[in-house]
C-alpha cells in the first residue's frame, strides 16, 4: 500500500476535533475532502436556520415577528467583520462571492482599451465577468500565471499598462492552493494607482485572513465553503476610504437611506449600499451561527491544524513514487488546498466517483483530466487522510 501518511502520535484525534466533529453529520457519512467546493455546516447552523424559518412562518409580515428576525444581518456584519479584521462599516453580505465580484467589477465606467488582469487559475466568478467586459465595451483582459514555480507578483506588475483598470485574483488558487502574495501586490499596485480585487471563496476560513492587514481594496468571499455556512450567503469587503468612489450598480430596495417620489436619494454610508432587494434572512441567520460557531473552536486552532493536515498530506504526495504533487509545499504558499496529479492512464473524474461510491472519500476532479483536488480542513482526521492515501496507492499499483 506504501508508506502511512500519519505517524502513531498523529493518529490519535484531539478532544476539541472530536468534539466538533460530533456536530458535524459529514464526517459519519464519509471522509469529505470537497470543503472547497461546498463545506457541510454543522448541525447547530441547520438549527438556527430552521428556527428561524418556523418564528417567521409564525407571520412573515407580522411586525411583532418582523425584528426579531431582521437582527440577524446585524449579527452577521459584526461576526465577518471580526472574523476577517474589517470594520462592519467595510462589510457587505452578498449571496456568493461571484455576487461581490460583480458588485466590484460593474462599478467600474469601462472603455474600450480599458484592461482588467486576472490570472490564468480563475472560476468563471472572475472569468465570465471579463469575457462579458471584452464582448460588451472591448475591454482586454490579460492573465497571470499562478502555477507552482512561476512570479505572479513580476508576471502582474510587468502587465501593469496606463489602461489597467483593476487586477482581480484569486487570493488562493482553488487548482493548486496557492497563496497568493497579496500584501506585497497591493502596495505595488497603489503605487501606480491600480486597484486589487481578491476572490476569497478558498481562502476565507483557510487560511488567517486580516483585510487590513493585506491591504487589497476589495475582498469578496462566500460562506459555503471553508465558513460551513449555508448555500446563498457571502459577502464583500471593501475599504472604507474608497466606499464613495466605487460606484453603485446594482440598486433595489434596502441600498439606501431616503428616496423620494422627485428622485432624490441617499446610499447608505456604508457597506449596505451595495445590498438591495429582498433576501432570506433565515440563510444569514445560520451563516451568522457558523461564523460564531467557528469563532468559538477558536481561529487559532482551525488554521494550525488545517495548516498541519495539508502539510503531511503534501510531503506524503511528494514523497510518493505515483503521484506529483501540484500544489506548493512552503509555508505561506501552502492551504488546505492540495492538488496531485495521477499517473498516465489515470482519470480524477473516474477517482472522484470511485473513491465516492467504494470508500466513502469525497474528492474533486480538476480542469487537468488527470488531476484531483484534495481539501484538507481542520476537522478532517489523519486516518481519513492515510485511508485516502491508501486507496490512491492502491487503484493506482
Amino acid at each position: 500500500m506504501g508508506q502511512a501518511v500519519a505517524t502513531t502520535s498523529q493518529a490519535t484525534i484531539p478532544q476539541w476535533v472530536s468534539r466538533v466533529r460530533k456536530e458535524i453529520p459529514t464526517t459519519s457519512e464519509s471522509a469529505y475532502f470537497l470543503t472547497g467546493g461546498i463545506g457541510p455546516s454543522p448541525t447547530p447552523v441547520i438549527e438556527r436556520v430552521k428556527e428561524l424559518l418556523d418564528l417567521q412562518n409564525r407571520g412573515p409580515g407580522d411586525p411583532r415577528i418582523n425584528p426579531r428576525i431582521a437582527v440577524v444581518e446585524e449579527e452577521c456584519r459584526a461576526l465577518a467583520a471580526a472574523a476577517l479584521g474589517a470594520d462592519e462599516e467595510e462589510v457587505t453580505l452578498t449571496h456568493n462571492t461571484t455576487e461581490g465580484l460583480n458588485i466590484v467589477i460593474w462599478s467600474i465606467d469601462w472603455k474600450p482599451g480599458d484592461e482588467i488582469l486576472i490570472s490564468n487559475h480563475e472560476h468563471p466568478a472572475l472569468l465570465q465577468p471579463s469575457y462579458n467586459l471584452h464582448d460588451r465595451f472591448g475591454v482586454v483582459y490579460r492573465r497571470a500565471p499562478m502555477d507552482v514555480g512561476e512570479d505572479v507578483l513580476g508576471s502582474v506588475l510587468s502587465q501593469i499598462s496606463p489602461r489597467t483598470r483593476l487586477v482581480a485574483l484569486s487570493h488562493v488558487s482553488r487548482r493548486n492552493g496557492r497563496v497568493l502574495p497579496a500584501r506585497k501586490l497591493a502596495q505595488e499596485l497603489h503605487k501606480r494607482g491600480v486597484r486589487l480585487l481578491l476572490d476569497g471563496a478558498q481562502a476565507a476560513g483557510n487560511i488567517p485572513l486580516d483585510f487590513h492587514g493585506l491591504g487589497c481594496d476589495y475582498y469578496s468571499f462566500c460562506g459555503h465553503k471553508w465558513l460551513l455556512g449555508p448555500k446563498g450567503t457571502g459577502g464583500l469587503l471593501t475599504r472604507k476610504e474608497i466606499l464613495n468612489s466605487t460606484q453603485v450598480s446594482w440598486t433595489g430596495a434596502h441600498s439606501q437611506v431616503t428616496i423620494e417620489d422627485d428622485g432624490q436619494y441617499e446610499w447608505h454610508p456604508d457597506g449596505r449600499r451595495y445590498e438591495f432587494g429582498t433576501r432570506a434572512l433565515p440563510v444569514f441567520g445560520g451563516f451568522a451561527e457558523a461564523l460564531r460557531w467557528l469563532e468559538n473552536v477558536g481561529w487559532d486552532r482551525i488554521h494550525t491544524r488545517t495548516a498541519d493536515l495539508s502539510k503531511g498530506f503534501s510531503e506524503w504526495v511528494r514523497d510518493s513514487r505515483l503521484f506529483q504533487l501540484i500544489s506548493p509545499l512552503e509555508d505561506g504558499s501552502r492551504s488546505g488546498v492540495v492538488s496531485l496529479r495521477l499517473p498516465e492512464g489515470f482519470l480524477g473524474m473516474d477517482f472522484y466517483e470511485r473513491l465516492a461510491e467504494k470508500d466513502g472519500i469525497v474528492v474533486a476532479p480538476l480542469e487537468h483530466p488527470r488531476d484531483i483536488r484534495v481539501c484538507v480542513h481542520f476537522f478532517n482526521t489523519w486516518e481519513e487522510i492515510d485511508r485516502l492515501g491508501a486507496k490512491l496507492n492502491e487503484y493506482c499499483a
